[in-house]
């Protein structure tokens, strides 16, 4: 377990950049991992069904196309900063319709359980549970990256992580800066939180600084 008090800045200025603070974050963690592993995985970022009676959690999906664009575009130093920067706009974008769409009881993830339970209880579950896709996109409590944003105050907490060889990632956002908290297995050679809070912190202050880059000037009238 490793805190992180990353104090270079908060939510105030992702928010003058005109990106939603937690889709940053979430794009932050995208490239801090794949700077530290080389790979992508099944991220689960925490969303809430509380529109819905009895609703609780469903699965917000971090990573699609759009997302591991903008990562390879971070990584690629003949792309311009402009070109970056379309990324990252493109691939929050995609990562907040996904949330609308969980938001709005369109996620998949709590109907799979059910469907997974019913086929339980019947003494047949469907072959797609028992399929390596499935594992690999994070069904059946598979993702490698667990994150969660426990919201915009001072309290926050930490979890373990869903596998042998990932990473549980909780923050939390305040104005001026953020706490987090990055959890692994020590029994995973492959896993360090220690150089896992030093990614996020790199990526974080790397985003920030593309955005200052490719901010439009400041208007003298």
């Amino acid at each position: 377990l490793v805190v992180l008090h990353f104090k270079h800045f908060g939510k105030g200025l992702i928010k003058s950049a005109k990106i939603h603070p937690d889709f940053f974050v979430q794009m932050a963690l995208q490239l801090a991992y794949f700077r530290l592993h080389g790979r992508f995985v099944a991220t689960y970022e925490t969303g809430t069904a509380r529109a819905f009676y009895h609703g609780r959690t469903d699965t917000v999906r971090t990573v699609s196309e759009l997302s591991v664009a903008f990562v390879e575009a971070m990584c690629d130093a003949r792309v311009s900063a402009a070109a970056k920067m379309q990324a990252l706009r493109a691939a929050c974008e995609a990562h907040g319709e996904q949330l609308q769409r969980v938001l709005s009881g369109q996620g998949i993830d709590r109907h799979l359980l059910g469907l997974y339970i019913a086929g339980m209880t019947r003494g047949a579950v469907p072959s797609l549970f028992s399929d390596a896709a499935f594992k690999l996109t994070g069904g059946g409590g598979n993702f490698v990256l667990s994150t969660s944003n426990v919201g915009y105050t001072p309290m926050f907490g930490g979890f373990s992580p869903m596998t042998k060889d990932g990473y549980g990632v909780c923050y939390a956002m305040l104005e001026g800066r953020m706490n987090l908290s990055i959890t692994s297995w020590r029994t995973d050679p492959q896993t360090d939180s220690d150089a896992m809070a030093a990614s996020i912190t790199a990526s974080l202050c790397d985003l920030m600084k593309l955005c200052a880059q490719t901010a439009a000037p400041a208007s003298k009238l």
